[in-house]
């Protein structure tokens, strides 16, 4: 019969397969979703940690199967060719190993053949009267779920799939994963792991070699000089050029700017810019650049190509990347220093100012009781009086500001300087462009001051100071306009750079023309809305309606009180304390004990094995897997190599700090996370907290040293730290989490986590606090599928936002404010429809999607509609909110239960991230992620422990009183001292084994 071996998917719309535009690359990225079912293809053993839900779901037959073993004479031979069966569904291929077999399995098949199985068994228990049936059951088994050999014309199908594959994934075991999923899926036995590897092999050398054939033809003749320059040191330095470029800026000066430009240049020089890789996504770009930077600097020169080509080419386009996105984040931080020290002058001028008018006023006093003046002079002396102050009448703060910012002109020119050697495009059309020529033109006839009538691009704000009667001042306030423009055209990325990861223009990041065009339909009907804003609005018009009359008559009942214009709610009272919920508490205190960390690692280990997915294969040793859980506790609470030498013996400093190097550098953190909270979920008790399709979003800050680039000052502390921002599902556990900067909105990395998580398959509702929320945001998060739920700060002052035409009660009117145009939201719905798919899709991260779509984007189109369709909504949401406690008691629940699980993640980390560890964004996802797995290994053995309990007494404890325990609890485990990891009950579950003596092998020595 025929079989299709050749299909090929077509390629994935997410972060992962998404190609690099030309000339940039992707900012984020995201791995393909493996299923669970698949998890164990390839496995010649029985896992150790087969559930009962697996057992279930692998191990039990369909009717046909049932009758195919039925068929077979006798107890024993039933259960031995239906063991073989589950066998293959489960791991792929056919069983041979001679171990015992887990007593769950047998006692399951046991129960639907109606026998009773024997309780220790091994396969050659069941063969040892006539082993030749084990081969006969094998074929059966085969034959039954339509299982047959690799076949030639079926290889060259899977050989074209992971050359497909390898373009997209740079993971050696994930490949091998896709490779044994091909198989089976495509019903075929799966091949021996020496050939799967040969295969792997092959296609990744093949996806490298036509990469290193683009990149000799991009750059033939620069890349012969690459690892000489490279190496070469810096003149009148002691690093080299490579050091160089990996190290972060020197300073927020301009001087540290203008040493980024410096970098650009020398990137340039060795050919960066044109190193243009459409068909290579950002991951691939990372991998091949990780391995590079993970090398020796003086073994660069004993690579062979095609991997010396291909690595340092990666590294210089990323670096390219990233360091003028640095370039761009110190001229915005650079225009903000200047614009808050004019501040700070206008402010003390201002203080002068009210000195002097102290002492106008004491002089109109004294005039005022001179009785001889008469009305002549009485006038002239007042002029005089008045005079000094005639300027300063039409002046407003702003206008101060400004005009203080233009007598730094030298200052404001320097800077100019340095940002247009950034390799800026500005559109023709665009004011800057006007602003840019004139500069030039006075700087070509060496000007100083700016002519009378220069006309100017800026607006009526600008124009009194540009047209002054001192035109070098005016020549300062020009500058400073084109600088204020600059930093807010940047910001909206009105103005951009091709050698970017984050300053791109936004049409570069959305979904292209010919592909919304072509399948606009499809794109809208998976976003679930209308094709146009009237139907839409028809929508939220009949639900604003519901929810205001709900809400007034919540204002009427007294439960919402408005008072002027003002709203107040009743302050939330105390839950009476439930006897019955400390009891259960302590008796979980009883069953769980007080253990050591390493206890709890290697449990949940055993039950997840987390190890096998960071260091991609099982460990090979004892010494191995400790090195591995001290790198663990390395990072995620950032204690120093030295110290966890001293807290673990066995551990030697260079292996520790290699692996280390390592857990940063694979990126198989969040694969290693989504392990262990699948395995927290997987407990009945973990349905008791939640129905895991809300969570919450909010930003933890970890203390950092003042020297660290992503350092910024925490308000609240008043330290400087990063910050970590995590996702945490209503029934407990981190589903997501990354790094993020203080002091910046945080809507866009709330929106990102919610989409790019992997537990579940679509959230309901993501609660977030002020500083995750604006109204462009929570359009963003509508338009994704998912409705954000912000704890808003001065609610009191909160206004409903409503269109005209609307029914609103008379007992709302003084908190309503009908602002909002339906005629903006009608000119931008599709381009907020084509935003929406982009940011679902992985086209356009949603942090980059809300930082250009903020404040400084008013204007464009798109972002106008935005902000009046967020209004609406948080208009609607707040009529929720209001009037509805119990909606209301969820959202502070979900935001107390964030709270909650970052206390546990402080008891883990507690020291000051170095600037050694916190250098990159890849060693601050490495903190942030191994601080996130840490917390879920603990909150997992919680409920691993918890759930043990209420199995043991099943009766003891009511449903609603288990919904109140938290797994958060850390006082009964000492995270601290000396550190012993005792291996013995999970060594043969943990560490690689010897190879699997099969049926056949004894057979051939007997």
């Amino acid at each position: 019969m025929a079989r299709s071996t050749a299909t090929q998917p077509a390629p994935r719309p997410d972060h992962r397969s998404i190609a690099i535009p030309d000339p940039a690359a992707r900012a984020t990225t995201k791995l393909p979703v493996r299923r669970w079912d698949h998890r164990y293809l390839g496995e010649e053993r029985f896992p150790g940690t087969l559930s009962t839900l697996e057992i279930e779901h692998f191990f039990t037959l369909d009717v046909r199967e049932l009758a195919w073993v039925r068929e077979r004479r006798g107890p024993l031979n039933r259960l031995a060719l239906a063991l073989q069966i589950g066998f293959v569904k489960l791991t792929g291929t056919t069983l041979n190993s001679v171990e015992l077999i887990p007593p769950e399995i047998l006692d399951h098949l046991g129960r639907q053949l109606d026998c009773v199985p024997p309780r220790v068994a091994s396969v050659r228990a069941f063969y040892r009267r006539r082993r030749r049936t084990l081969f006969e059951h094998h074929a059966s088994a085969l034959r039954l779920l339509g299982r047959s050999a690799l076949t030639p014309h079926a290889e060259r199908g899977l050989v074209a799939y992971l050359r497909q594959e390898a373009a997209v994934i740079f993971d050696h075991v994930e490949l091998t994963g896709c490779a044994r999923a091909w198989l089976v899926e495509h019903d075929y036995l799966l091949l021996r792991d020496r050939d799967i590897r040969r295969l792997v092999i092959a296609a990744r050398r093949h996806h490298e070699q036509v990469l290193f054939k683009t990149l000799v033809a991009a750059v033939p003749a620069e890349r012969e000089s690459w690892v000489s320059r490279l190496l070469a040191l810096i003149e009148g330095e002691s690093i080299s050029h490579l050091e160089w470029l990996g190290a972060v800026p020197s300073s927020r000066t301009v001087k540290g700017l203008e040493e980024q430009i410096k970098k650009v240049g020398f990137l340039k020089e060795l050919g960066a810019d044109r190193l243009v890789l459409p068909d290579l996504p950002l991951v691939g770009l990372e991998h091949f650049a990780k391995r590079m930077t993970a090398r020796k600097p003086a073994a660069l020169a004993r690579i062979e190509d095609p991997h010396r080509t291909i690595e340092i080419a990666c590294f210089l386009r990323l670096t390219l990347l990233r360091v003028t996105d640095a370039g761009l984040t110190l001229l915005d931080h650079q225009i903000a220093t200047l614009w808050r020290g004019a501040r700070e002058r206008a402010e003390d001028a201002r203080a002068s100012r009210l000195r002097r008018l102290r002492q106008l006023l004491g002089d109109l006093a004294g005039l005022a009781g001179e009785e001889t003046l008469d009305a002549a002079a009485l006038r002239s002396r007042l002029r005089g009086l008045i005079a000094p102050f005639a300027g300063e009448r039409e002046a407003t703060q702003v206008v101060a500001i400004r005009q203080e910012l233009g007598r730094k002109s030298q200052d404001l020119a320097r800077l100019l300087k340095t940002a247009r050697a950034a390799a800026l495009i500005v559109p023709a059309d665009h004011r800057l462009a006007a602003a840019f020529a004139t500069l030039d033109a006075l700087a070509a006839s060496s000007a100083t001051a700016l002519p009378s009538g220069t006309s100017q691009p800026f607006g009526p704000s600008w124009q009194g100071l540009i047209d002054q009667p001192d035109r070098v001042a005016a020549l300062g306030c020009f500058r400073a306009a084109t600088l204020m423009a600059l930093k807010r055209a940047v910001r909206n990325r009105s103005v951009s750079v091709d050698h970017s990861l984050s300053h791109r223009a936004s049409e570069a990041q959305l979904i292209p023309p010919k592909l919304w065009q072509r399948d606009r339909g499809r794109f809208i009907r998976d976003l679930n809305l209308p094709a146009s804003a009237e139907k839409y609005l028809q929508r939220l018009d009949a639900g604003l309606t519901a929810g205001l009359a709900a809400l007034a008559e919540a204002v009427a009942a007294g439960t919402v009180v408005i008072d002027g214009d003002q709203l107040r709610l009743p302050r939330r009272q105390p839950e009476p304390k439930d006897p019955r919920i400390e009891a259960a508490r302590l008796a979980f205190a009883r069953a769980a004990g007080d253990v050591q960390l390493p206890h709890v690692l290697i449990e949940i280990d055993g039950l997840t094995r987390f190890s096998w997915i960071l260091l991609g294969r099982p460990a090979r040793s004892e010494q191995e897997l400790v090195t591995l859980y001290a790198g663990l506790l390395a990072l995620g609470s950032d204690l120093a190599v030295a110290e966890l030498v001293r807290m673990v013996p066995s551990v030697a400093a260079d292996s520790l700090g290699q692996m280390v190097l390592r857990i940063e550098t694979e990126g198989r953190l969040r694969a290693a996370n989504d392990a262990v909270l699948r395995f927290m979920r997987g407990h009945r008790v973990a349905t008791l907290w939640g129905r895991g399709l809300f969570a919450s979003a909010d930003m933890m800050s970890l203390e950092a040293t003042r020297y660290l680039w992503s350092a910024r000052l925490d308000p609240r502390r008043r330290t400087y730290a990063v910050g970590t921002y995590a996702h945490v599902l209503d029934q407990w556990g981190i589903l997501y989490d990354q790094p993020i900067v203080l002091n910046r909105r945080q809507a866009g990395a709330a929106i990102e986590g919610a989409l790019r998580q992997q537990q579940v398959e679509q959230l309901e509702r993501v609660a977030v606090d002020t500083h995750g929320f604006t109204h462009f945001a929570m359009t963003l998060a509508k338009l994704v599928g998912f409705d954000l739920c912000p704890r808003l700060a001065s609610l009191k002052k909160r206004r409903l936002y409503l269109p005209k035409g609307l029914d609103v009660p008379q007992i709302l009117r003084p908190i309503v404010a009908e602002t909002v145009s339906r005629r903006r939201i009608g000119l931008g719905w599709e381009g907020l429809l084509r935003l929406g798919a982009s940011v679902k899709h992985g086209w356009y991260p949603a942090t980059e999607a809300l930082d250009r779509f903020g404040s400084a984007a008013g204007g464009d189109p798109v972002y106008d509609a935005g902000d009046a369709l967020g209004k609406l909504l948080r208009t609607l949401y707040l009529c929720d909110y209001l009037s509805n406690p119990v909606f209301r008691v969820e959202v502070l629940d979900l935001l107390n239960q964030g709270e909650a699980v970052h206390s546990l993640q402080r008891a883990i980390h507690n020291g000051v991230i170095t600037a050694k560890h916190g250098r990159t964004t890849e060693q601050l996802a490495a903190i942030s992620g191994t601080l996130t797995l840490l917390a879920n290994i603990i909150m997992a053995w919680n409920t691993h422990c918890l759930q043990a309990m209420i199995d043991r007494a099943p009766t003891d404890h009511a449903d609603a009183v288990l919904s109140h325990l938290a797994p958060i609890g850390h006082r009964h485990i000492n995270m601290r001292g000396i550190l012993t990891f005792d291996l013995a009950r999970h060594r043969s579950s943990l560490l690689r084994q010897p190879p699997v003596v099969s049926q056949r092998q004894i057979d051939m020595k007997s």
